[in-house]
């Protein structure tokens, strides 16, 4: 069956909403300015910066098992190598 999403889709709609959220949020407080273009969009520079943290989890957890898979082959190979050959 075919897949509908692509596993790396995913955190690439996270980075484009981040970058998109923020540049959206720069240009309206620059477009109402001073400190109330600030507190006015601090929501969307929230979200932002929430949608990047989300990203850094998914890649950090894909270190992490990354790391699990490559410890549990090295300690499949020592175990293969260490059978005793037959004598003849």
């Amino acid at each position: 069956m075919k897949r509908f999403w692509d596993p790396g889709i995913s955190r690439t709609i996270l980075f484009v909403l981040g970058v998109f959220t923020f540049v959206v949020a720069c240009y309206r407080t620059l477009a109402i300015g001073k400190m109330d273009g600030l507190y006015n969009n601090y929501w969307l520079f929230m979200l932002s910066f929430g949608l990047v943290i989300g990203l850094r989890y998914l890649r950090q957890q894909d270190k992490i098992k990354a790391a699990e898979a490559e410890a549990a082959r090295k300690a499949a190979l020592p175990a293969a190598a260490k059978k005793p050959k037959k004598k003849k």
